[in-house]
């Protein structure tokens, strides 16, 4: 009983909003930096349009990067 009691006593730890967007914050931070990277280090999907659809490329690159990494990785 004693795992049941420390997950009840996780669970009901109250955060406040600034705890929880910091938290956000941290959480989705490495996630952007890898995805930029990937965008900088594949730009093919990038650099393949213009205009507008240039720009919603470069933010599907920085967030969809691992969907991408998996369909390059697996022809």
């Amino acid at each position: 009983m004693g795992m049941l009691s420390d997950l009840r006593r996780l669970l009901s730890y109250e955060m406040t909003l600034a705890e929880w967007l910091g938290t956000a914050v941290l959480l989705v931070t490495p996630h952007l930096v890898l995805g930029v990277v990937y965008a900088v280090l594949q730009p093919g999907y990038i650099t393949s349009v213009d205009g507008a659809e240039r720009v919603a490329a470069a933010v599907g690159t920085v967030v969809f990067w691992p969907v991408l990494l998996i369909a390059e990785l697996c022809p």
